[in-house]
């Protein structure tokens, strides 16, 4: 294990360094710089009460577009929320658009509507000595039909949205997680705008490959610093009307 990470060092320190530089010129994140702030519930089904807990669990989340795209041209859209597991502490999931097949869950992929997004973990988990475990998220009917960040705005105002949230393994059969409800969150219900799914998730839960996990979080860190704000995030998002 040391020295997987004193291999790795060399390129940690690449990847983290092109990322703040990244962040720093965009004076936002170098991946999904702008979004919409949410908050909500998330509930488990009763065979993954063993991780998330009973009842409905407090939750924010965020969506965003991936490369930034203007108005409502199509982009790799995101999804990231943070719930409290059982042991009341934060677990967070970065889930991007991607292809919705065995193999295609390795891929990101361009959405045209909020609607349509279909969100992979693009890397999968495992927990319980189980098999690589990929999590996925669909959409509840209703959402807005093109990508625009300022539409999603006004329709999460008026209208909660939901997701339901699953896991598949190697082959196409999927087991439903539970379901996250969302709608427009209150500037004091934000103490954070980043998300870190390699920091925060339970002790005896695990991102596969470990290896790339480590990369992954070398570039999260590199986004955060890039742009001066490690854990100063406070407030609310506003999203610019023409994104």
């Amino acid at each position: 294990m040391m020295t997987d990470r004193l291999t790795l060092a060399p390129v940690s320190a690449l990847v983290r360094g092109a990322f703040d530089a990244g962040a720093h010129l965009r004076h936002a994140r170098f991946f999904h710089p702008r979004g919409v702030r949410l908050s909500g519930r998330f509930r488990a089904e009763p065979e993954f009460t063993r991780l998330f807990g009973e009842g409905d669990r407090a939750t924010i989340g965020r969506l965003s577009k991936g490369v930034g795209t203007p108005g409502g041209i199509p982009d790799i859209l995101g999804l990231a929320f943070r719930v409290l597991d059982i042991d009341e502490k934060p677990w967070d999931f970065a889930l991007a658009t991607t292809g919705q097949r065995p193999v295609a869950r390795l891929s990101l992929t361009v959405a045209r509507g909020w609607d349509s997004a279909r969100f992979g973990s693009l890397l999968p988990y495992q927990w319980d000595d189980s098999d690589p475990l990929w999590v996925l998220a669909e959409p509840d009917p209703g959402l807005p039909t093109s990508t625009s960040l300022s539409t999603l705005a006004r329709h999460v105002h008026e209208h909660q949205i939901g997701y339901t949230i699953s896991v598949a393994g190697y082959g196409p059969a999927r087991q439903t997680v539970g379901h996250l409800a969302l709608r427009a969150a209150d500037p004091g219900e934000h103490r954070t705008d980043f998300y870190d799914p390699v920091l925060n998730h339970p002790a005896d839960v695990a991102l596969l490959p470990r290896a790339v996990q480590r990369l992954r979080e070398s570039a999260y860190d590199g986004s955060r610093r890039g742009r001066g704000v490690e854990n100063r995030e406070t407030g609310r998002v506003e999203v610019d009307p023409h994104r």
